[in-house]
């Protein structure tokens, strides 16, 4: 290489070294700058920080707001804690405490979990000696005075299948626990009633008004027309709940319950002075009760935080009121002014209330209680179906009739009525069958012996007022010191001793569950029950008037209806009704209609019965004069058979009471109308038995079935003269006495006896329905009798149990919803065997419908009579006819052995246009309808397999030829709530 070369290479190298060095010195200048302003940065980093510090400091600890800087110095103005926390509290002072949003979602959800408001949990009960039950969770307490219990603590002896000791309610979504309800530590919850009745007190129908007198002497002088004094009435109980601030009462109850009965609650001592007594009363008749709470103010937090943090206080917050909200409750029992309450469910009738003039008044807030409001009021009231009312409720429960922004009675307008019951109420007066049924007392005169009705001196004329008015030394009145628990005694032959107990069979129990229900299992088990009697009913008492010399009647026929032929005309010849029969001629038909039966009885000793109500079984009917009419052909008949132009009647009729009893108190009479006239010319409490004394032995068959089989017996022989008590008995089986009065007695038989629990009805809307029928005729009430007595009227029965009582059921007669009431389509059923000959069967098929939103049982089916008969032998193998409804025994030929009864005329060589099933029955080749069943040699029950379907009650001719009701039959009280889950 050349030096020329190497200095190139030199110079080159030397350039890159200085250009390196350069920039180096560049870059290194370039850091130092850099460093420079980070440096300054984290200075001014620290100035901001620095400012920040104190506002950081005034951000914890004072209230208002603070100025924060970014590093770009920008400033932020940020409320402190302090101020955060004040904002927090104004919104929920307790946030852990439901808002009203998280409340009302919640009551929504229960809205979709249960069929609609009611009873979640009956809570437990008790029975012994003085407490009865009424249904699950519910009884009465015969010992105490005018109470019965809901719910019963199970840290002590408790019955029942609820899970829980205490009922719990949900009602529009928000669950209420009802417990230790007005006493202490007695493990139940107590409901207190008003006095009963005592003869003072007047209510007017027409007008509404209801009147307090003196006494009832000036109570009975005020009676017209339409104002009658009040001698027997039915009290009302329901559970209200409303929503209420608890600032405006400064106030808080446990559980929400107004009518608490203790005083302390997990060591908060409670008050009962806090409030207005009527706050927490159970009517305006209830002067003592006082509830126990606690005054919010005085809580202290930790206190204060039981209450917000347990939920079955039910207390939410409002933010829009700014204040707490909780759901409160009491029992109210409303005095009735008699015994027809016209709307007490929800379903049947929109506005909660006894009858037009008297709406059951809301309470809710007010410390005050309206029993009742006018009709005329457009507020103050319940309904469950209001035309003026911005909120509604969901079904088995009344709302209250306000607005959103009214909160006259409930927080937002929040007010609601439960109903538990109706409770029938006896009279503090003295008891005559004539004059006071309902009565409880004995009779006195001041310093003189007492007297039973049948006791009083024959030379005093009673009366009702006589059973109220108070005794002198010359005159007879109410004894002041019987008739109730703890008095002298009492004048009742009946299980009903004294006024202020409450018995049972007193109590109509209103309560629903809040369940949804499953159809099938519900169905089963409600059949369960009908065939058991465990069913509650209802009925009323009975009351018999005799009018003597009628007149001779005469038989015309007339065209005022198109079939002449069915109608008989009955028109007096005398010129006026007997005057102690009370009504003109023409009212013949009302009397008639309203009663529970009435009897012609004619001097040729026929007796003709006509069943009240008569339209549904077809028996009477009206003209335009002074008649009424007897239809169809086979009464037609039957009246001409037993009375003959001229007879001279005698009627005896037997009209309702109004008071109402699932047990009740029945009276039978046995005598002649005629001495029954003379000895009660005014009527007495009781149903006669249609069966006159001769001093021969002749059995009297009971009007209903008896409880027990020893009577309590007054008997008269002079027309009530004079009168014995005795004791007798009651065959077991078939319900009836086998005695030989004379001519001359009339008696009255005292005992007990079961409600009917179905009522005819037309045919509603179907859920579903069982695959079998029932059939029986069993004397025990526990196998069936019950039943058969409510859906047939007929009390007897058999002396021994059918090994089977269901039949399997072909029910392909769907139409729709609803049973096909077509006749081709009746359900057919196997044939019913092993039942006992002695006494009339009953055959039923049940499902369960819906009727406004509420579930019932329904019965559908027919009773049943045995026919000894003729068997008439026969050859299958020759031309032979054969008779509907008659009996044939094959003798000859190929169905020799068989015994069957015909289904429909017919003429043919059997064996060669007929077969037989295997299930015995002849059945034709050419149509393959049955024309024969197997029936037994002795007799038969005439049934045709078959279940009719109608509405409500009607009769058929059954195929041995004999008249037999037929029937589509509801339960008398809802089952449960219909709901689409």
């Amino acid at each position: 290489m050349t030096i020329e070369a190497q200095l190139a290479q030199l110079q080159q190298a030397a350039t890159e070294q200085t250009e390196a060095s350069v920039q180096l010195a560049n870059n290194i200048t370039e850091g130092l700058q850099e460093i420079d302003q980070v440096k300054q940065d984290i200075a001014k980093t620290y100035q901001t920080v620095n400012q920040n510090n104190q506002a950081l400091n005034d951000w914890q600890t004072q209230s208002g707001s603070v100025n924060l800087k970014d590093l770009n110095g920008n400033s932020h103005t940020l409320p402190t804690l302090k101020s955060l926390v004040a904002d927090a509290q104004s919104v929920n002072p307790n946030p852990h405490v439901m808002t009203k949003a998280q409340f009302d979602a919640l009551r929504d959800m229960r809205k979709q979990q249960y069929a609609g408001s009611g009873f979640v949990e009956w809570g437990k009960h008790y029975i012994s000696n003085n407490e009865k039950l009424v249904n699950e969770g519910m009884n009465t307490l015969e010992a105490l005075s005018n109470m019965i219990a809901l719910g019963r603590n199970t840290n002590i002896v408790s019955f029942g299948n609820s899970r829980v000791g205490m009922p719990l309610v949900v009602i529009n979504g928000v669950v209420i626990k009802i417990e230790c309800l007005n006493f202490e530590n007695d493990g139940r919850n107590n409901i207190l009633f008003p006095d009963a009745p005592d003869g003072t007190k007047t209510y007017d129908s027409a007008t509404g008004t209801v009147t307090q007198h003196n006494n009832a002497e000036a109570a009975f002088a005020a009676e017209t027309e339409t104002n009658k004094v009040i001698t027997s009435r039915k009290d009302l109980v329901f559970l209200e709940a409303w929503h209420e601030k608890i600032a405006d009462k400064d106030v808080v109850y446990p559980l929400g319950n107004v009518q608490y009965g203790a005083s302390s609650y997990k060591g908060i001592a409670l008050r009962n002075n806090l409030v207005a007594q009527g706050y927490s009363a159970f009517g305006e008749w209830d002067s003592a009760t006082k509830g126990y709470g606690i005054k919010w103010s005085s809580l202290t937090e930790a206190q204060k935080a039981i209450f917000l943090g347990e939920p079955e206080h039910n207390i939410y917050y409002d933010p829009k009121a700014k204040a707490y909200i909780q759901v409160r409750y009491r029992i109210r029992v409303i005095e009735g002014v008699g015994n027809d309450w016209r709307a007490i469910r929800t379903h049947v009738e929109g506005v909660l209330c006894y009858d037009v003039h008297h709406r059951i008044g809301k309470q809710g807030i007010k410390a005050a209680a309206n029993s009742y409001v006018p009709h005329s009021t457009s507020n103050g009231f319940f309904s469950s179906k209001s035309a003026y009312s911005l909120l509604k409720s969901d079904l088995g429960v009344f709302h209250a009739v306000e607005g959103i922004n009214n909160n006259k009675f409930g927080h937002n307008g929040l007010c609601y009525a439960l109903p538990i019951a109706l409770v029938q109420r006896l009279n503090q007066g003295a008891y005559h069958p004539s004059y006071n049924p309902m009565g409880t007392t004995q009779y006195t005169m001041t310093g003189v012996r007492n007297y039973h009705w049948h006791e009083l001196p024959t030379s005093l004329r009673m009366s009702t007022l006589g059973c109220f008015v108070q005794p002198t030394e010359t005159s007879i009145g109410k004894h002041p010191g019987m008739g109730y628990i703890g008095g002298h005694g009492h004048s009742r032959a009946d299980q009903y001793k004294y006024h202020d107990a409450i018995y049972a069979g007193q109590v109509e129990d209103l309560r629903l569950s809040a369940k949804k229900q499953g159809v099938n299992a519900l169905l089963e088990e409600t059949m369960r029950k009908a065939v058991a009697g465990t069913l509650r009913g209802k009925g009323k008492i009975p009351f018999t008037k005799s009018a003597v010399a009628l007149g001779t009647i005469v038989k015309s026929n007339t065209a005022i209806y198109n079939d002449i032929s069915k109608r008989i005309q009955f028109n007096c010849q005398s010129s006026t009704w007997p005057t102690s029969f009370g009504v003109d001629r023409t009212d013949l038909l009302t009397l008639v209609t309203d009663s529970l039966c009435t009897y012609f009885l004619g001097d040729n000793g026929g007796v003709y019965k006509i069943n009240g109500g008569g339209i549904h079984y077809g028996d009477i009917y009206r003209d335009s004069g002074n008649g009424f009419y007897i239809g169809s052909d086979n009464r037609v008949d039957e009246f001409n058979s037993l009375f003959p132009d001229g007879t001279t009647l005698i009627v005896i009729q037997t009209t309702l009471l109004g008071a109402e009893f699932d047990s009740l108190p029945w009276v039978d009479i046995i005598g002649h109308p005629e001495n029954i006239a003379a000895t009660f010319p005014d009527g007495v409490v009781g149903q006669w038995i249609p069966t006159i004394p001769d001093g021969t032995s002749k059995s009297y068959q009971l009007n209903k079935k008896a409880v027990s089989t020893s009577p309590t017996l007054y008997v008269t022989e002079d027309n009530g003269s004079t009168w014995t008590q005795t004791d007798s008995t009651i065959h077991p089986y078939a319900n009836i006495r086998n005695v030989a009065p004379s001519a001359g007695k009339v008696e009255l038989w005292c005992y007990e006896a079961k409600a009917k629990f179905t009522e005819a009805a037309s045919l509603s809307k179907l859920l579903n329905m069982s695959s079998d029928i029932w059939s029986g005729n069993y004397s025990q009430s526990y196998l069936g009798n019950r039943l058969k007595e409510s859906l047939i009227d007929k009390s007897g029965g058999a002396d021994r149990d059918n090994p089977r009582g269901y039949y399997k059921l072909d029910y392909k007669n769907m139409d729709g919803m609803q049973i096909s009431t077509r006749v081709e389509h009746q359900p057919k059923h196997t044939p019913i065997t092993g039942l006992s000959p002695n006494t009339e069967a009953v055959k039923t098929m049940y499902s369960i419908v819906e009727k406004s939103g509420l579930m019932y049982l329904q019965l559908n089916g027919a009773e049943l009579k045995y026919q000894y008969k003729e068997v008439l032998p026969v050859n299958s193998s020759i031309l032979q006819a054969y008779s509907k409804g008659k009996l044939y025994h094959f003798v000859v030929g190929a169905f020799k052995g068989l015994v069957v009864q015909l289904l429909m005329d017919v003429t043919c060589i059997m064996e060669e246009k007929c077969y037989l099933n295997s299930e015995g029955e002849i059945v034709s080749f050419t149509t393959g309808n049955v024309i024969g069943i197997a029936s037994s040699a002795k007799g038969s029950w005439g049934d045709d397999q078959t279940i009719p379907i109608i509405n409500g009650e009607n009769t058929k001719t059954d195929l041995n030829g004999n008249t037999v009701k037929v029937f589509c039959h509801h339960t008398l009280f809802p089952i449960g709530i219909a709901h689409n889950g």
